[in-house]
């Protein structure tokens, strides 16, 4: 009997009898082979109370009355109170019920149906999905690219979500399976980096705070090509706040020593140790070994360090032997502030902006003169410092913070004035005895 070369279906010829016969049998398979549904292709024993129409997928090792005789992968159909067997062929696709998954059969074997349609419960590409992996990659490399065929908005962000702060949200790396590095929201909020070296023990390396930021290192911290030994390394506290031991940062151009005396850390920045920068818990840096303390001799404080240089103050001298001054010729002398970054990409410090400056001293000082504090005059230089009680070019007791301070710079440029102020103050004493002393009258006219 000729049959269609696909789906095994006989044909009817001209002079057969019982034609009915043969057409049901066709229809027998179609009904059997269109959008062919199984109930499982893991059961291998022949069930004892089939029901008409169910199917299975042969395993290997299956058995039974019928089923000893069929071949491995073909489908046994229970039809009219018997079991058929149809040979599975190379592109015939069947729903599993028990599996609750689709597959194909590629001629040799039964397989998943890469590209199911969306909302399938679990996903492989390349390996074998999970009920704890629903999806499952096995690839060298796995891209994931902003959106340029739809288009979209030209981002792409990886979003893992966890349902409350106790949960895990976390990428976490593995050597064979077994978990090396973490970094996520771990147990709580907070910004977590952990390791392990077996899978089972891990070290918290880093936890910024999730309310203000504060970056807490939990190990120890080394600078270097190898790795940071007890005697050179910080050894911070679990909190990551306090500093125990007297340990050392060691680098290849120096150390930084931190200890643990009185709340103050020594920075070392010679390998010798000769030269140290200390830093106190209230925000002092001192440099060098200072008598003062934070606030002494060879003291910086943090929050006030920059120093803009000393502007130079001549003009002082321009003023009492030209009777005026050229801002223009001394904003020419003023470096404009030059601003410095880094690239975030290549870490090359940079020139920024620039920004314009002119020399304010010197306007604070021409416009005193001709006033009733003139500090060219010798009385209103001692009117200033007498209402006043400070000297014209130094800040008064109200107006200096001794928490913001002032620039290094600043100080300099402004005692070299009043030194230059006082030397035309001594100059023009001088000037009256030599004129005494010649019988002149030096009284005001």
């Amino acid at each position: 009997m000729e049959q269609s070369p696909r789906l095994s279906l006989s044909y009817v010829a001209p002079s057969q009898a019982q034609k009915h016969v043969t057409v049901n049998e066709s229809f027998r398979r179609l009904d059997t082979l269109t959008q062919l549904s199984v109930l499982s292709r893991t059961i291998a024993a022949e069930p004892g109370a089939p029901t008409e129409g169910d199917a299975y997928i042969l395993p290997s090792g299956s058995s039974g009355a019928a089923w000893d005789n069929y071949s491995v992968n073909n489908i046994a159909v229970f039809q009219d109170g018997a079991w058929a067997e149809i040979a599975a062929f190379e592109g015939l696709r069947a729903w599993v019920s028990d599996d609750e998954e689709f597959i194909v059969f590629d001629g040799a074997s039964w397989n998943e149906i890469i590209g199911a349609a969306s909302g399938v419960a679990q996903f492989g590409v390349n390996a074998t999905a999970d009920s704890a992996n629903r999806l499952s990659v096995k690839s060298d490399a796995i891209l994931f690219s902003h959106d340029d065929v739809t288009p979209g908005s030209g981002d792409a962000q990886v979003k893992i979500n966890k349902a409350a702060a106790g949960d895990t949200a976390s990428h976490l790396f593995q050597t064979n399976f077994s978990g090396r590095a973490e970094f996520g929201l771990t147990g709580d909020d907070d910004f977590h980096i952990k390791i392990s070296a077996d899978g089972s023990s891990w070290i918290e390396g880093v936890i910024i705070d999730k309310d203000d930021g504060y970056v807490s290192f939990a190990g120890h911290v080394g600078f270097g090509g190898s790795a940071p030994s007890s005697a050179y390394s910080a050894n911070f506290s679990s909190a990551g706040a306090a500093i125990s031991g007297a340990s050392v940062l060691r680098s290849s151009s120096g150390a930084l020593r931190l200890g643990d005396s009185a709340g103050w850390s020594s920075v070392d920045l010679r390998p010798g140790g000769a030269k140290n920068v200390v830093v106190s818990s209230g925000g002092g840096v001192t440099v060098g070994n200072p008598t003062g303390g934070d606030k002494g001799a060879g003291s910086v404080n943090a929050q006030a360090v920059y120093d803009d240089n000393a502007l130079l103050t001549c003009y002082v001298f321009d003023q009492a032997l030209d009777g005026a001054i050229s801002t223009e010729k001394w904003d020419r002398k003023v470096p404009d502030r030059k601003i410095f970054d880094r690239d975030p990409e290549t870490g090359v410090v940079r020139q920024g902006a620039t920004l314009e400056r002119i020399h304010e001293p010197l306007r604070k000082f021409t416009a005193r003169i001709g006033g009733d504090h003139d500090p060219l005059t010798l009385d209103g230089y001692a009117r200033h410092w007498r209402e006043k009680r400070h000297l014209t070019s130094l800040p008064n007791e109200a107006a200096f913070d001794p928490e913001e301070g002032m620039p290094a710079g600043a100080w300099i440029q402004r005692l070299v004035e009043t030194v230059e102020i006082q030397a035309v103050l001594i100059e023009a004493l001088n000037q009256r005895i030599k004129t005494i002393e010649a019988g002149g009258d030096v009284r005001p006219a």
